[in-house]
């Protein structure tokens, strides 16, 4: 069976064919780089490689093995034959798959201290959840583009579900008014995605901080007394005193 892996930008799409066997494409299907992989354990010691034409070892072990296949004319002419049969054939069917697969950005912001200087914020825009990998992602301060080296990007990460996901951090000082935007563009979407960010004022953060810390609390404080009262026990008493209340 064949099963394509999302290709990363410029990278050859790679198709596995079960176990350690790979075909790799290159500009369609002109450039075909097949693998046939062993492995004793978790270690590849051998590997049948089209482009060389041959098996080539990994280690002392495939050494022997490489010369002793590499001397059976029947097993090289099956091996060249798989990179048409077994790569070319199943890409035909699956490539559309790929080319046609269209994944839109989830884009958030999120804010956060700097931790070298307290005056400092550090702004991420996460995107994620896009297929394919080109996407450009920009930052805006009151509509004016930012640029330099308070702009950075994580690298590309590959979700393991044929998306993507990339951060890209703006560092900068908020004022009161500033409207910040992380602007994404990508294929699958007509338009840019706009995500907007506003600082709120030093009474309102604290404010909500407060909230936060006592909302918090009150949860660390009534959690164990429904605990007890749910499981029917007597809740403790100061000093240990038992003079709780029972619930039968």
């Amino acid at each position: 069976s064949l099963c394509l892996k999302p290709p990363g930008e410029g990278n050859p799409i790679l198709a596995l064919l079960g176990g350690g066997t790979e075909c790799r494409f290159q500009n369609g299907t002109q450039r075909v780089h097949y693998l046939d992989r062993y492995f004793w354990g978790r270690q590849e010691y051998v590997r049948f490689d089209s482009q060389v034409g041959k098996f080539v070892a990994l280690t002392e072990l495939g050494r022997q093995t490489a010369e002793k296949w590499n001397r059976d004319r029947d097993i090289l002419q099956r091996k060249k034959a798989e990179a048409d049969v077994g790569c070319r054939h199943n890409y035909g069917i699956e490539e559309p798959f790929v080319r046609d697969r269209r994944g839109e950005p989830i884009v958030t912001i999120t804010p956060m201290d700097h931790p070298a200087t307290s005056h400092n914020t550090l702004l991420i825009c996460n995107v994620g959840g896009f297929f394919p990998s080109k996407i450009v992602i920009k930052w805006f301060k009151n509509g004016e583009e930012e640029e330099g080296s308070h702009v950075m990007s994580t690298d590309l990460v590959r979700n393991g579900d044929w998306t993507f996901q990339t951060e890209v951090m703006l560092e900068t000082q908020p004022e009161r008014g500033d409207v910040y935007t992380c602007q994404v563009d990508h294929v699958s979407v007509k338009e840019s995605i706009t995500v907007q960010w506003e600082p709120q004022s030093d009474a309102a953060r604290s404010k909500l901080w407060t909230g936060i810390v006592g909302f918090v609390l009150g949860l660390v404080f009534v959690a164990p007394g429904n605990a007890y009262l749910k499981e029917g026990k007597e809740l403790p008493s100061p000093r240990g005193h038992q003079c709780g209340l029972q619930i039968q």
